[in-house]
């Protein structure tokens, strides 16, 4: 059993204990400190699970701001110690033990006989297509599946440029591109629930081809960002890092450089990495013998935290050929509008826990917050002192009799003699 194991079992039975205290002790202060500790045991659990955000909240609004306000309502009403109510919610007790038996029943049951819970089918695919191929502008692309009533078109890409994604249907399709010469090039792919793909049109002449990308939009590390590579020169290339001085460093063939990706191949895909964020410098290279061919150098490149990003680097069809006839390499999406995406915030960071609040659980939300208020009126009634039930109620107005004088209650409350002896002048003789 591994340390984490040992750890939830430990806070896991914390948090059930501390809860039964709460219950059970009839000291109201004591009840309260009690359902802290369940807090905080919460809390920890929260942060087990990689939320760091939402178990300090459960710390400072939970565990700090309500119970403060619950001891001020229990302290204020000095009701530190449980009082007979009168015998008017006796009723709660029963109550309370039914659905407590039924949920422990309704756990067990589920623990000796399993449960067998619906698996999520997950989301529908989704596609875009990118044109970076030898064809003649426009190109139209056009998706065909058994799951489609009608073909789905996209009208007019033009060179290096990049569709919105488009939401299916699992199963199979054929995604085919036609140039405004004539020319046709198709490719079968298979789509699967969740999946995220880029279908690149690619090559010239013979090396015509459809490249298919899938994209990952897990949350990314804290800090960094994650990149793809996608090769579509002609030949093997490496992605290095320039660093600060933006120039290669180079010691008897050697690069003293950060070399990001060794050796990616004609029309494959890298494997994804992590960047740390920030404006870097990448460049593109090839290893001809002891000679390094640079071919593209992205100045300025901002690597955002939480993106991914898909850099692919292909012959310049857009543009005219040298006196040799060979385009020259080309990155699209240098201005990173179509090809950054950002990925999944992570789970219990502020951000998702902002979107999930106010989109998915709003109304929880403020269900939650009016369930508070109701508690906050219920602790109120439940720890009325008795001395105000209704049968003692009238005489709160009513005149006390005194039944000795005022003037020896005084004199007993304050230890001294209201009246002190005064010489008194004698009276006069009647003779006189």
């Amino acid at each position: 059993m591994g340390f984490e194991t040992i750890l939830f079992l430990a806070l896991g039975l914390t948090a059930i204990l501390s809860a039964a205290m709460m219950v059970y002790i009839k000291n109201a202060v004591h009840s309260a400190l009690f359902l802290i500790v369940n807090f905080g045991c919460v809390a920890l659990l929260y942060l087990m699970l990689d939320a760091p955000f939402i178990s300090m909240v459960q710390i400072a609004v939970y565990a700090g701001a309500i119970m403060v306000l619950f001891l001020f309502v229990i302290m204020l009403l000095g009701a530190e110690q449980a009082t007979d109510a009168g015998g008017q919610f006796r009723w709660v007790t029963g109550a309370a033990t039914v659905l407590a038996v039924v949920f422990v029943s309704v756990a067990v049951t589920m623990a000796l006989i399993g449960l067998d819970l619906p698996e999520s089918e997950g989301n529908d695919p989704l596609l875009r297509v990118v044109h970076s191929a030898n064809l003649v502008d426009p190109v139209d692309i056009t998706v065909t599946g058994d799951n489609l009533d009608e073909p789905f078109v996209i009208d007019g890409l033009i060179f290096a440029d990049v569709s919105d994604f488009v939401t299916l249907t699992a199963g199979e399709y054929t995604v085919t591109f036609t140039d405004a010469g004539g020319v046709t090039l198709e490719d079968s792919i298979t789509l699967e629930n969740d999946d995220i793909i880029t279908a690149i049109a690619y090559g010239d002449d013979a090396t015509l081809g459809v490249l298919t990308t899938p994209i990952d939009l897990s949350p990314t590390s804290p800090s960094t960002a994650r990149i793809q590579i996608v090769n579509l020169l002609d030949e093997t290339v490496m992605l290095v890092d320039l660093g600060s001085n933006k120039q290669l460093d180079v010691d008897t063939g050697e690069i003293n450089d950060r070399v990001i990706v060794e050796a990616i191949d004609f029309a494959t895909t890298s494997e994804t990495f992590d960047e740390r964020e920030g404006t870097k410098t990448f460049a593109f290279y090839t290893q001809n013998g002891d000679e390094l061919v640079s071919h593209v150098r992205l100045s300025d490149w901002l690597v955002a935290e939480g993106t991914e990003q898909l850099i692919i680097i292909t012959a310049d069809y857009g543009a005219t050929t040298d006196s040799l006839g060979n385009y020259r390499p080309r990155v699209l999406d240098r201005s990173q509008e179509s090809l950054t995406i950002n990925a999944f915030e992570q789970f219990g960071s502020p951000k998702d826990i902002g979107n999930e609040l106010f989109t998915t659980f709003l109304l929880p939300v403020n269900l939650v917050g009016f369930l508070l208020l109701v508690a906050l009126i219920g602790v109120i009634v439940l720890t009325r002192p008795a001395g105000l039930r209704g049968e003692r109620r009238a005489t709160v107005n009513r005149r006390r009799k005194v039944s000795r004088p005022l003037v020896n209650v005084i004199s007993q409350q304050t230890g001294r003699d209201v009246i002190e002896d005064v010489p008194r002048l004698q009276e006069p003789d009647s003779d006189e």
